[in-house]
């Protein structure tokens, strides 16, 4: 005869069956895997405003949007590159991205008309950097990306930072791409 404990299943392990089950069934219903399987087009854009032009980037790579706190200096670094300023208890390096793009200081002309600078805390590799930004606009899934605009052998245009172009999905204004691999190497 078979004893009731060796049938019964623990509560532990219950509970462990439950959450995998919860996860899955998660994951179907939101199209979602791991991250290591997960593409770029399994998540949302966020659109920035900057000097006037769209720009977007995968929130795959963007941790925080953010108020810049204290601003620190520091000695020899580039122009685009005004200092470092903490992030959730972590120092992080800033990036001007009008200053490395050729449209002006960001820094000091937002601190003129307003104390608040905005930035979004965007991961690539093991290296966290604090992009500033003017605005964020929306954020949304593109799908229309335009071929041949941009590229090394196919496009017109090649751009170090812009990897192509797209159009919003309720809007036909372009949205410039931005390639954040890119921003590791400034």
């Amino acid at each position: 005869m078979c004893s009731d404990n060796a049938n019964a299943i623990s509560n532990e392990d219950l509970e462990k069956l439950r959450d995998e089950l919860r996860e899955e069934l998660r994951r179907e219903l939101l199209g979602e895997g791991p991250e290591e399987e997960r593409s770029e087009k399994d998540y949302p854009w966020i659109v920035f405003g900057l000097d006037g032009t769209e720009y977007g980037v995968n929130s795959k790579y963007v941790l925080s949007i953010e108020i810049i706190g204290e601003i620190t200096p520091v000695v020899d670094a580039p122009g685009h590159c005004p200092g470092i300023t903490q992030s959730r208890g972590v120092m992080i390096d800033l990036l001007d991205l009008r200053r490395l793009f050729g449209l002006g200081d960001y820094i000091s002309a937002k601190k003129a008309d307003d104390d608040r600078v905005m930035m979004m805390v965007i991961e690539t590799g093991d290296k966290k950097r604090g992009v500033i930004v003017d605005e964020i606009v929306s954020v949304e899934y593109i799908t229309n990306f335009i071929e041949d605009v941009i590229g090394e052998t196919t496009g017109n245009i090649t751009s170090q930072y812009i990897r192509e172009v797209a159009t919003r999905e309720k809007l036909d204004s372009p949205v410039l791409i931005l390639n954040p691999e890119s921003l590791n190497t400034i």
